[in-house]
């Protein structure tokens, strides 16, 4: 039969309060006291207590994680879970950051202080925010293997409705998508130049949604366009019809040298034909203009304007390839 400890470090429920990890926590609870009693240049005597502290330090860190269950009545009885937190060798991270259980960091890979690493993340590269999410890529593989499109990440996919809060509705009942956050009327002109509205780019202005399928790391992005008016949003083709969505977006960390490399491309047509189009920067947006489904959220100030930040520094342009398929590329933005 297994030891409550021993059940903790296969991942399994574990009483919490079992007599040898009690122990084993005062034990860590002094050694980390007489650590924080200890002075800087008492190198080989805080080196010692470490050792005691982790059973085994080398240059990089392992944490162990505990969580609770979802069902309240095995937390009444004091039971968890516990999972290995793997993190690389020669890996940074930054003050303040929270790794939840069962991540792998790896090797070579920066993590921006402040971060909630929530998900896996790679080597060789610098990660930030809340979630983390790869912002930059370190290595040179990209470059030894002749590749010009540095991507980080799948982005979204978008579809315009008709009536933005029935487009919220019907996701939820279809695809189980949870709302997460609206911008309503939005007018932004580095947004618009960016979508291809070279002409007028003030006076467009459409509601913008954003929802997140349960288990996956798929976005939706959905778009009612008051001007220019949405047309025909709902397409009612046969089922067996094979043709194109209406954008796809990509995270990448190249964005200029993406553009002129696109525009290389044979069969491809840009959004605008006009030689001023390019990549835009969506103008900077403030916290009244985007609104969080979840209260608390709502309700935390600095959540939203570290949203407004990431947006604000968000470029982006589109595409069109040859099979119809409508693209977009976008650096900076954090979902």
């Amino acid at each position: 039969m297994k030891t409550e400890k021993e059940k903790m470090l296969s991942n399994e429920l574990y009483n919490h309060k079992d007599a040898e990890l009690t122990k084993e926590r005062n034990h860590a609870y002094e050694l980390t006291l007489r650590y924080n009693q200890t002075k800087d240049d008492e190198t080989e005597l805080r080196t010692s207590i470490l050792q005691q502290l982790a059973g085994k330090l080398g240059n990089n860190v392992v944490i162990y994680a505990a969580y609770h269950p979802t069902d309240h009545t095995l937390r009444l009885k004091d039971l968890e879970y516990a999972d290995r937190v793997k993190i690389g060798d020669n890996t940074w991270i930054g003050g303040g950051s929270i790794i939840l259980n069962g991540v792998t960091i790896g090797k070579n890979t920066v993590i921006g202080a402040g971060s909630v690493v929530t998900k896996d993340i790679p080597d060789n590269v610098v990660a930030v925010g809340n979630p983390c999410r790869v912002i930059k890529r370190l290595d040179k593989e990209n470059v030894e293997n002749g590749k010009r499109l540095k991507f980080t990440d799948f982005a979204h996919i978008n579809i315009v409705v008709d009536d933005i809060d029935e487009g919220i509705k019907y996701y939820e009942q279809l695809l189980e998508a949870k709302p997460i956050q609206i911008f309503r009327e939005f007018s932004n002109i580095g947004f618009a130049k960016a979508a291809g509205f070279l002409e007028h780019p003030e006076l467009v202005k459409l509601s913008i949604a954003f929802m997140e399928i349960p288990g996956t790391k798929l976005t939706l992005e959905l778009m009612e366009y008051y001007e220019p008016v949405t047309t025909d949003a709902k397409h009612r083709e046969d089922v067996n019809k094979i043709n194109g969505v209406r954008h796809v977006a990509l995270e990448i960390q190249n964005i200029d040298e993406a553009f002129k490399y696109i525009k290389t491309c044979p069969d491809i047509t840009l959004i605008n034909p006009s030689e001023q189009y390019g990549p835009y920067k969506i103008d900077d947006i403030t916290a009244d203009e985007v609104q969080f489904f979840e209260a608390d959220m709502e309700a935390d100030g600095n959540i939203k304007k570290q949203l407004c930040q990431t947006i604000s520094n968000t470029y982006y342009f589109y595409f069109i390839d040859k099979y119809g398929v409508q693209w977009e590329f976008e650096q900076g933005h954090d979902y």
